[in-house]
């Protein structure tokens, strides 16, 4: 079979082609520090690497959303804290009004604290996370409590908000609710649907849940006091189903941080899960997609001395004769 110089020609050239693409792939394998920079590179790793890529991706979303909701739930606690602290200073104050030892200024004077502590109330529960209002259920845009001053006492009213949940994906599969509304934190019931237990049946559910209703008496029940009003009647009032009603206030205040408690554990503890799951991951990521660079650097180099001999072959097999000086 005859060769001609063309076809000799062809195949050199193919050859020097095919060393000067592996060169100038392991020289980018090299710069990015990729094994794989293109799905034509290796089309079943590539495929794999955008799953992994894929999964960490979620995940860390994933965690990014249980430290906004572990925010959340922690400043909720600490709004809570602070209500049972307050609740226990109104309690003292009904204490020391059932003392009958005090002067009508010193009556006066409790009357003034306790005022301030109601007023601190409303400040709590219109307490923000990140610029949204944290007990107004799903309407986070509206400050959900209002505190009256246009009498003598202070009194509170629920005028913005709902009862629902704002829900957060913390892993896959796995939901949590991470907030609770003014309304149910003053209800009986937990779920801001306490009713009359005088009205008729079927009634809608009183304008304001029981606990500001109480928190509302107990106010009224103290100005009273200090007024000189039916002094023996409001205290009677104060020292049983008011002092009673606060008890019961507080423990629920308790069982809800309880709750938040739980909460805030099982999202820290599967926050710790993602982030096991994010090293494995990048692990598994890292045998598919990172770069050997001493490895890859001998290829280089080989590569290198394997093309400069091509061409030193091309020169000696391709030799000018007669004819090219003939044309």
């Amino acid at each position: 079979m005859r060769v001609t110089n063309s076809s000799m020609m062809a195949n050199q050239m193919y050859d020097n082609q095919q060393n000067l693409q592996r060169m100038n792939k392991l020289n980018e394998q090299i710069n990015t520090s990729k094994l794989v920079n293109r799905i034509s590179d290796d089309p079943h790793k590539a495929v794999k690497i955008m799953r992994l890529n894929n999964e960490i991706k979620y995940t860390e979303k994933y965690n990014y959303n249980i430290d906004e909701t572990v925010g959340w739930m922690n400043n909720t606690d600490s709004s809570l804290e602070e209500l049972g602290t307050i609740l226990g200073d109104v309690k003292e104050a009904i204490l020391k009004i059932g003392n009958g030892t005090y002067s009508e200024n010193e009556f006066k004077a409790i009357h003034a604290e306790v005022n301030e502590k109601i007023k601190e109330l409303g400040e709590i529960f219109n307490t923000t996370h990140g610029g949204r209002y944290m007990f107004g259920g799903s309407n986070v845009d509206d400050a959900p409590m209002e505190v009256d001053l246009t009498e003598d006492f202070p009194k509170l009213s629920i005028k913005n908000g709902n009862n629902d949940n704002l829900n957060a994906d913390i892993s896959d599969g796995t939901s949590i609710d991470y907030n609770i509304s003014a309304k149910e934190i003053f209800s009986k019931d937990g779920k801001g649907n306490d009713t009359d237990p005088n009205a008729e049946p079927n009634a809608k559910p009183n304008a304001e849940p029981k606990y500001i209703n109480l928190i509302n008496s107990i106010s009224e029940t103290m100005n009273n006091i200090a007024n000189g009003t039916d002094v023996e009647e409001n205290r009677k009032k104060l020292l049983g189903d008011m002092k009673e009603g606060l008890d019961e206030f507080f423990n629920r205040s308790v069982d809800t941080r309880t709750t938040f408690g739980v909460r805030v554990n099982t999202a820290e503890k599967l926050k710790e899960f993602n982030n096991e799951n994010i090293l494995n991951m990048k692990g598994v990521l890292s045998l598919d997609q990172d770069v050997d660079h001493v490895e890859k650097f001998i290829e280089l180099k080989s590569a290198e001395l394997i093309y400069q001999a091509s061409i030193q072959v091309s020169s000696k097999l391709i030799q000018p004769t007669i004819l090219d000086y003939l044309r």
